[in-house]
């Protein structure tokens, strides 16, 4: 820690907390992204207050949810943010690189749901793959039949429920990294709103100074999305599995690594705000355009755009 704590400067990620749970009691509509949010106060307060008080704090709110909403969401809530928050905040509290912290918060609080599922579908008679088929299929269901009530064409509704019988079953499969990326992009979230929030107040030398436009992909990664892509075509039962779970992963990753590369030239060409935000706008809407960030993050394993690998290589230290 380089600042001193002070009490009052407390207030603010305290009554952000109480102003959560209000806004999910009376408009629960704003409650899963007000749930994505909920660990940056308590990150906030682990890394203001120290480890001690932070261990006791995530215990408390444990408890307290424990009391009001019975053990399985108090187990929940444990695995999905209480762990995430505890860990982020101590790897912020180590000044690690954004990219350390948010991979080690991720995998400790996946990790833990992960099992947990497993746990809680051991003794059951549907398997927890075949779970998330059946909540899968009734998603699926349930938007056919909106599409029939808005008069779609008969072909076009054919299609669908052939696309459908095809990809149930995948993303079902496909759960362990559907969980991983979840938790991925709520780390994400979370260190960088936590980031803000803490410069806004103290300044930013507590975090690490190291920048995600310049982040790049170890490239021996290439390797795991060219022989996991392999795997999906090619293997059959777990071996197929596990290549859909690395591909689906790796193309996140990749994505991510694309959107670094957009934001080195936008702040190289000291491109205004409302562009960016118009940008990734589109972005985050146009699938080909996620696709084409994808693509721009696989090929500059070897194009190296921003000359990242070049300046590592001249400067290893």
């Amino acid at each position: 820690m380089t600042e001193q704590f002070q009490p009052q400067r407390a207030l603010l990620p305290v009554a952000a907390i109480l102003i959560a749970l209000l806004v999910v009691m009376f408009y629960p509509p704003l409650g899963v992204l007000v749930g994505v949010l909920i660990p940056v106060p308590l990150i906030f307060i682990y890394v203001q207050l120290g480890r001690r008080p932070g261990v006791i704090l995530l215990a408390l709110v444990f408890g307290v949810m424990f009391t009001l909403m019975g053990p399985k969401q108090a187990v929940l809530f444990f695995t999905e943010y209480a762990v995430l928050a505890g860990v982020m905040a101590e790897t912020i509290r180590f000044r690690l690189p954004f990219d350390k912290c948010i991979l080690f918060s991720t995998l400790f609080s996946a990790s833990l749901s992960i099992i947990l599922l497993f746990f809680i579908f051991t003794d059951r008679e549907s398997t927890l793959t075949e779970f998330f088929q059946q909540q899968i299929d009734g998603h699926f269901k349930q938007s056919m039949e909106a599409l029939k009530g808005m008069g779609d064409k008969p072909e076009d509704l054919k299609a669908m429920q052939e696309f459908t019988d095809r990809t149930s079953g995948v993303l079902a499969q496909s759960f362990p990294s559907l969980i991983i990326i979840g938790t991925f992009i709520t780390a994400v979230i979370n260190y960088y709103a936590a980031r803000f929030l803490w410069g806004r107040i103290y300044g930013s030398g507590l975090f690490h100074p190291a920048r995600f436009s310049e982040w790049a992909v170890p490239d021996q990664t290439v390797w795991v999305f060219i022989g996991s892509g392999a795997l999906c075509f090619l293997a059959d039962g777990t071996l197929g599995v596990v290549g859909i779970n690395l591909f689906l992963l790796v193309l996140v990753v990749y994505f991510f690594q694309g959107l670094a590369i957009l934001i080195y030239f936008l702040e190289s060409r000291n491109v205004p705000v409302f562009f960016w935000i118009l940008i990734f706008f589109v972005i985050v809407f146009q699938p080909l355009l996620i696709g084409g960030a994808m693509g721009l993050g696989v090929f500059d394993t070897w194009m190296d755009m921003r000359k990242v690998r070049t300046r590592q290589e001249q400067s290893p230290e």
